[in-house]
């Protein structure tokens, strides 16, 4: 039907033509001759492909002439090739309207008619913006997606193609019907990029998304991980982002590894005033000067300047001191020993008051076993109670004995930490069971 209709415009145009130069028409003839320069000028842009400037000179002619049938019919012709179909339905309406006859008119009815059907085409591109073509790019861009258009079409089967820079062209399909408007969905798929990698060593391992390199693929759209590494030097990690087909070029170089050996192995290290972390027992130092600081609980921090100019096997090996712990007097009051010592007088006073008690009553114990039987050497008939009674006296008698032992052993404690409270000494006080009970001390100054 399109080819139809620009049959019947090359017709409706050169039927035009030669009715203008075939018979005089009634303008002067200085506006005759300006309409007729216009239209040969306006005839041979549009032969060029130049619509733009076909149509400026069209409109020149026709501002001297309104009614030149031969611009009329040029101007609906030139219009219809750049897709203004309501523009060139308009200008062959003009066309009739100034009194077109003969076989030109029902040609120019038949455009009119034809025109009229025209339907809108409503394309969407999220990923836009496109340009839109129809049938051929030959044609020219039908119009730009950003993200949609809406364009008017002439019923029919198309063939729509989309296009971006760094996109994959897509290609599809819509049928136009009259009256009714159609919709197409278009998605663009992005072009993958080429990956250049340049490592320094140039026998480092290169991966990318932890896949060997290859630098014949190219990598698709999106965020990828890069790492090179090399045994002896630090590893590089680099983050890239591929758009659109750009290429992309990377040029890394390890900084070899200074091998670190600090104790404790739990150290924080700090580079120039940085948290560091070792990589395989090493660091990557970079070029100059540097301060190196470690530090671990316990111990006391050590720092290390590094010089710029270092020898090929430069390495750092060292021990952090700990942190010697010395016991203060407290302020204000009794020492810490002078308590003890307290504490110890307390235990000394309690053990010899139980000592007496003990003592005083192994000593009746005893006393109410003789008079049961007061010669040993005379039969009793109360030996086994005397005998109960002289046991448990005899074992009062024991636990009073400790008892005055460790009060002697307290007291003795208590007088060493006493004396010695405003030093600093160390003192330990334990227990003594044995031939000889009481308390063991031991004073450190």
């Amino acid at each position: 039907m399109r080819g139809l209709l620009s049959v019947w415009i090359v017709g409706v145009s050169a039927a035009a033509t030669s009715a203008a130069f075939g018979a005089p028409g009634p303008a002067p003839v200085t506006a005759a001759a300006t309409a007729a320069a216009s239209y040969q000028k306006a005839e041979k842009l549009d032969l060029d492909g130049d619509y733009e400037h076909a149509l400026a000179a069209i409109e020149d002619g026709l501002a001297r002439a309104p009614k030149d049938l031969p611009l009329l019919g040029l101007k609906g012709k030139v219009l219809f090739e750049v897709r203004d179909y309501v523009g060139s339905r308009a200008a062959y309406q003009a066309y009739l309207d100034a009194g077109v006859s003969g076989g030109k008119r029902r040609s120019a009815e038949k455009s009119v008619a034809l025109l009229s059907t025209v339907t809108f085409l409503d394309i969407e591109l999220p990923s836009g913006p496109a340009a839109i073509y129809l049938d051929s790019k030959s044609q020219g861009v039908l119009c730009t997606a950003a993200p949609t258009c809406h364009k008017l079409v002439l019923p029919g089967r198309y063939k729509v193609i989309a296009e971006r820079s760094g996109f994959e062209r897509w290609t599809g399909s819509v049928t136009i019907t009259q009256g009714t408007p159609a919709k197409l969905a278009v998605a663009l798929v992005e072009k993958p990029s080429a990956l250049t990698v340049r490592a320094t060593p140039p026998e480092a391992k290169v991966t990318i998304d932890d896949a060997a390199y290859d630098p014949a693929a190219k990598v698709a759209p999106g965020s990828h991980q890069v790492t090179v590494a090399q045994p002896g030097h630090s590893t590089v990690r680099r983050q890239i982002v591929a758009h659109e087909g750009q290429p992309i070029d990377l040029d890394v170089s390890l900084a070899p590894l200074v091998a670190v050996r600090i104790a404790p192995a739990s150290a924080r290290v700090l580079l120039d005033g940085a948290p560091l972390v070792l990589e395989d027992g090493g660091l990557a130092l970079p070029p100059g000067k540097h301060v190196l600081v470690a530090r671990a609980p316990g111990f006391v921090d050590r720092t290390l300047e590094i010089p710029a100019d270092r020898p090929a096997d430069f390495a750092i090996a060292f021990a952090l001191d700990r942190v010697a712990v010395v016991v203060r007097p407290e302020a204000g009051g009794w020492s810490t020993r002078r308590k003890v010592a307290l504490a110890a007088g307390g235990v000394s006073v309690v053990a010899l008051a139980g000592g007496i008690a003990f003592g005083v009553h192994s000593q009746h114990l005893a006393n109410d076993a003789l008079a049961l039987c007061p010669s040993p050497s005379t039969p009793c008939a109360m030996a086994a109670e005397a005998n109960d009674l002289s046991h448990r006296g005899r074992s009062s008698a024991l636990i009073a004995d400790v008892a005055y032992g460790a009060a002697g052993g307290a007291a003795i404690a208590a007088a060493v930490l006493w004396l010695t409270g405003a030093q600093e000494s160390r003192v330990a006080v334990t227990p003594k069971v044995g031939p000889v009970v009481g308390l063991n001390v031991a004073v450190g100054f």
